[in-house]
C-alpha cells in the first residue's frame, strides 16, 4: 500500500527533488492529487520565483522528499473547481502523471 502512495510522487522526485527550505508564502495542510493519490489535508504548497514547491506533512510523508517544480516544466494550468473549492490542474511537460476528475 505504501508503495502505491509513493510511486507517482517518487517519479516526480526523480526530476524535481529539492533540498530548499519552504518559501515564505507556504500554505500547510492543503488538499491535492498527485497521480492517483489524493493528499487530503496533508499537502504543503508554496510559490517561488523558480516554481511550485510541494511537500507532504511530515507525519504522513513516509520519506517523500519535497519537490520544486520549475515554471518551465509546467505546460498548462487550468481551473478545476469543485463546488465552492478553488482548485487548479497542472500539466507537466516532462512526465505523464495525471488524474482526471
Amino acid at each position: 500500500m505504501i508503495f502505491l502512495f509513493r510511486h507517482d510522487w517518487n517519479r516526480l522526485a526523480k526530476l524535481y527533488r529539492t533540498q530548499e527550505a519552504p518559501p515564505l508564502n507556504f500554505s500547510r495542510m492543503q488538499s491535492g492529487c498527485v497521480g492517483l493519490v489524493d493528499y487530503k489535508g496533508t499537502l504543503n504548497v508554496g510559490i517561488t520565483p523558480q516554481g511550485i514547491y510541494l511537500s507532504i506533512f511530515f507525519l504522513f510523508s513516509f520519506g517523500l522528499t519535497p519537490l520544486l517544480i520549475p515554471w518551465s516544466a509546467i505546460r498548462k494550468i487550468e481551473p478545476a473547481n469543485q463546488l465552492f473549492i478553488k482548485r487548479f490542474r497542472l500539466y507537466l511537460s516532462n512526465c505523464s502523471i495525471s488524474r482526471n476528475r
